[in-house]
């Protein structure tokens, strides 16, 4: 019981590792129904409502019912639920098997990414050994044994600086450090463009796709982030976070039509076209790729939903379904296509674990009238 109450806490504060939200939904697997809610309980009542003011106290309450809600749905990535306006007609029967209807089944991603060196050279960080995998400008590049990326400066070394390139698939994931020791975990089908030292007033990288970055402070020379449309350092630039604090997160896929940058911890300067907004942890600073709009501060962000990903499981929270394909077409990498004009109403909530094959998430969600067809890498919504 103890080490479960741990792994709860760890979730709830958002510090779990990968290996933690794996054995935490083993042990909530495992565990009688009297236990988690004792525990989950005991959770609630030992939160505190950390800010004074009446609005933040508000939202301190909704997040906590919010991960309580998360963690009860997600133990076994068992159930996702949803929730149809009063207008919306009664699916259908469905008669098809899944046996019939999933005709290849479809694994989830992995930690997969290119590495594209200052020179052209692509290295497929995926299938290379562990150990110094090159030489770039006054740095070294190491490939860890737990699958990490990291630069090591090289003493002595006075070169300059160069750029590399790393690139994540659709189905791919991956984790670098950074030559200052920041650390990027990239989202599918993303890309973070970084020098290999630091050396200037201020420290630059360049993402497209989807990013959870840690940064360390220093004072002296800021951090920045740059997001563009296509590839980082070519094209326009949509936005630009200049980083104040060190846990955030950016979300920038071209077929979404807002830019989020999520805040968990200290605080974070969003900036574009000349305007500017500063965003606190909770906070979402939102901005539609089009510059239609003004940046827009959410105060009441769904931070859990932001960083579901980079914990391992997706979280839906007002989901219709076509935003839920998006997400799963990039983890899983297939291509979507929809039937029937019904079930644009549905709002799905939940958890459901990234590591699960695509029948299994399908069979979950078929719950709410929706039907899924896989045969290869293309798969049918009948709605």
């Amino acid at each position: 019981m103890a080490r479960l109450q741990y792994l709860m806490e760890q979730y709830r504060t958002n510090k779990c590792t990968r290996e933690e939200i794996e054995e935490l939904f083993g042990l909530i697997r495992e565990g009688k129904e009297n236990e988690l809610l004792h525990i989950l309980q005991e959770q609630w009542d030992n939160t505190p409502n950390e800010i004074a003011t009446p609005n933040r106290r508000r939202r301190s309450r909704r997040q906590r019912i919010a991960v309580l809600l998360c963690l009860l749905l997600v133990a076994g990535a068992a159930s996702v639920v949803f929730r149809r306006s009063a207008t919306s007609k009664v699916a259908g029967a469905r008669v098809a098997s899944s046996v019939s209807r999933f005709k290849n089944d479809v694994q989830p991603g992995g930690d997969k990414a290119i590495l594209t060196l200052a020179d052209g050279t692509s290295i497929v960080l995926d299938s290379s050994m562990n150990g110094s995998l090159s030489t770039q400008g006054n740095a070294r590049v190491i490939k860890l044994s737990n699958g990490k990326l990291a630069y090591q400066a090289m003493k002595g070394a006075d070169a300059e600086p160069v750029y590399n390139t790393i690139s994540t698939p659709r189905g791919g994931q991956y984790q670098i450090e950074l030559p200052d020791g920041s650390k990027v975990w990239l989202d599918a089908s993303s890309t973070l463009r970084f020098p290999t030292a630091f050396t200037g007033k201020t420290r630059d990288v360049q993402l497209r796709g989807e990013a959870y970055f840690e940064v360390r402070g220093n004072a002296n020379q800021p951090f920045f982030v740059s997001v563009f449309a296509q590839e980082p350092g070519r094209g326009n630039e949509l936005q630009r976070v200049q980083v104040l604090g060190t846990q955030f997160n950016v979300m920038d896929y071209a077929d979404e039509r807002v830019i989020r940058t999520t805040l968990l911890e200290g605080s974070v300067k969003v900036q574009e076209a000349g305007r500017e907004s500063l965003i606190r942890p909770g906070e979402e600073a939102q901005l539609t790729r089009d510059h239609t709009a003004s940046i827009q501060v959410i105060h009441d962000a769904d931070i859990d939903a932001a960083v579901a990903w980079k914990n391992g499981y997706f979280n839906f929270n007002k989901a219709d379904i076509q935003t839920i394909m998006r997400q799963l077409s990039r983890w899983y990498d297939i291509d979507v296509s929809f039937r029937g004009g019904a079930g644009g109403d549905r709002v799905f909530y939940g958890g459901i674990q990234r590591n699960l094959s695509l029948s299994s998430v399908f069979q979950i969600l078929e719950r709410s009238g929706v039907q899924f067809s896989i045969e290869g890498k293309k798969v049918v919504v009948d709605l």
